[in-house]
């Protein structure tokens, strides 16, 4: 499994490039997620600007190339949608539930780019300043990334029928997945507020989205490969993923080395008791 958490930034980095291919081939922003309006002066060149900065961060973090500095701009840059124009449109209209998805959706991506680039330190960037800075920005995203689960888990439970409707129907059980993935929502966010049991919530989370990834949204984009938002919706959960498995394998790297200075101290307790000390 920990090999699998190891390729979090190339999921991330994979999706994000696709974001930038996708809009380039649509010539358009992603509409299910990047709700950019037509009048916007500049439209094209802003759209196609962004287009370049997803693809060649999304190839800088495949390639290992300054792959700190590629996800703190690509953070940047969706937090920029986020703040100008997710946000702003659902407080206009707090009762659309498509807004809140996409909103959060966002608010997943955003902080996902912070929490990989802590786990991916750069050493042409290392300085004190700059390190307390991605690492804040890692435990400010780190929360937030447990609130979209809880908001995704209210959604799910508000529009369960929808959900059901978005399983396919060779699926047995359907409703008893309904119910798995509204239950996982919910204990994968008090994990990772609580800060217990976090690797293991995080691997399984991952797990399902990357589930999604090949037998929900594969298929129909596939099906339907000239719909722009089921491609989207693909490379999205695919990104989702791959920050799950980033917060996973954190997390086991915390462990280790909590392991380690446990073993480090027994030694030297012993060494003490054997010298007298």
């Amino acid at each position: 499994m920990r090999k699998i958490t190891r390729g979090a930034p190339y999921f991330y980095g994979a999706a994000i490039a696709a974001f930038g291919i996708i809009q380039l081939v649509t010539q358009n922003f992603l509409s299910a997620l990047l709700p950019v309006p037509p009048t916007l002066p500049l439209r094209g060149v802003l759209m196609v600007l962004s287009s370049a900065v997803f693809i060649l961060a999304g190839l800088c973090i495949i390639l290992g190339i300054r792959r700190q500095l590629a996800l703190v701009a690509v953070g940047t840059l969706l937090a920029i949608f986020l703040l100008a124009l997710q946000l702003p449109i659902l407080l206009i209209n707090v009762h659309n539930g498509g807004n809140w998805a996409v909103v959060f959706e966002g608010v997943m991506l955003t902080s996902g780019a912070f929490i990989i680039a802590a786990g991916i330190p750069d050493e042409a960037l290392i300085s004190r300043r700059w390190g307390r800075t991605i690492h804040l920005l890692a435990m400010i995203s780190h929360y937030l990334f447990a609130l979209s689960l809880f908001v995704f888990c209210i959604q799910h439970i508000m529009y369960f029928d929808y959900i059901l409707s978005l399983i396919p129907s060779w699926m047995p059980v359907r409703m008893v997945l309904g119910y798995v993935v509204v239950v996982a929502y919910l204990l994968c966010g008090i994990s990772f507020i609580m800060g217990q049991r976090v690797g293991l919530a995080a691997t399984w989370l991952g797990i399902m989205f990357f589930l999604w990834v090949l037998l929900l949204h594969a298929p129909r984009a596939i099906g339907q490969w000239n719909v722009e938002t089921e491609w989207t919706s693909l490379f999205v959960a695919l990104a989702v993923g791959g920050v799950a498995f980033s917060i996973a394998r954190r997390d086991h790297g915390r462990l280790a080395r909590a392991v380690a200075l446990q073993a480090d101290n027994g030694c030297i307790e012993t060494v003490q008791l054997r010298e007298g000390v």
